[in-house]
């Protein structure tokens, strides 16, 4: 098993859990926060807003700087040497 596998088994099951909980905590009478609940209970206070910005930042860096731009690629989708 690669380790690219292992990632997309690892986000798959944190985006299953996420929605799991959403489920649960839309139910009557529960005692699970939504997703909104939870994000405005961190975001209350200053340090919370910094965090979840930062958060947003890493995750932007991570999955959009490192795509190569359309010059950095040829014509059959691969890799230009830069010989």
């Amino acid at each position: 098993m690669t380790t690219r596998t292992i990632t997309v088994i690892g986000f798959a099951a944190v985006i299953t859990a996420l929605a799991v909980l959403e489920i649960l905590g839309r139910r009557p009478r529960s005692r699970i926060p939504t997703l909104g609940e939870w994000l405005g209970y961190v975001m209350r206070p200053k340090t919370g807003r910094a965090l979840i910005l930062l958060g947003w930042l890493w995750l932007g860096w991570h999955y959009f700087a490192r795509l190569p731009g359309p010059a950095a690629t040829s014509r059959t989708g691969a890799l230009a040497s830069a010989a």
